[in-house]
């Protein structure tokens, strides 16, 4: 009897452990590892170079020809963009939120990702604190992304940087004509103005 209880506490110790440290999930799938700076390519960006941009200039690149898997050119370049963020949400399956973003002068729109750092892949990537990070400083700053759209009646302008990124069209809100992301983002901070 004493056995039995001995393996089934040490059972229990067990799982606890498991579904503590492995709290990890495994999120998103097309190109998921360039969307989370986990594929081999992202070593030939150059984070300490920061190519100021706007969203006019982004949705107006030329939208490259089929499905890639890998990173493509003008998906190495991070980019610091003002703009207002409009809306966004917690997107159920890859767990990022999903950003409308705006061009102050031109209202044209696009998509950028705060990706979910809990994810397994994130996990093993050198930006997964500063991912985490993001993820507090938005939720105290714009908002809790909820799995519905918050659309936000004083839009907050914003200052993000994050990497370029083409995404495949499967009907996002607020989705540029090229189908560009700034995916990830990783930072952003409020401008007063």
């Amino acid at each position: 009897m004493k056995n039995n209880l001995e393996k089934f506490i040490l059972a229990l110790i067990l799982i606890a452990f498991a579904t503590g440290v492995s709290n990890a999930q495994d999120c998103g799938v097309k190109r998921w590892d360039v969307k989370t700076l986990s594929d081999f390519d992202t070593t030939y960006i150059n984070f300490n170079h920061i190519v100021h941009s706007t969203v006019h200039y982004q949705i107006n690149l030329p939208k490259p020809i089929g499905q890639n898997t890998f990173r493509m050119k003008l998906e190495d370049t991070v980019y610091s963009i003002e703009c207002y963020i409009i809306a966004f949400k917690k997107e159920t399956d890859d767990k990022d939120i999903h950003v409308v973003i705006e061009d102050p002068k031109t209202k044209q729109t696009m998509v950028a990702e705060v990706i979910s750092w809990e994810c397994m892949s994130v996990q093993k990537t050198s930006r997964v604190k500063q991912f985490k990070e993001l993820d507090e400083w938005f939720a105290e700053n714009i908002g809790t992304p909820k799995t519905k759209f918050t659309y936000l009646t004083n839009p907050k302008l914003v200052r993000l940087t994050g990497v370029g990124f083409f995404d495949f069209f499967h009907g996002q809100k607020g989705m540029s004509p090229n189908g560009r992301e700034i995916h990830p983002v990783l930072s952003m901070e409020l401008i007063y103005k």
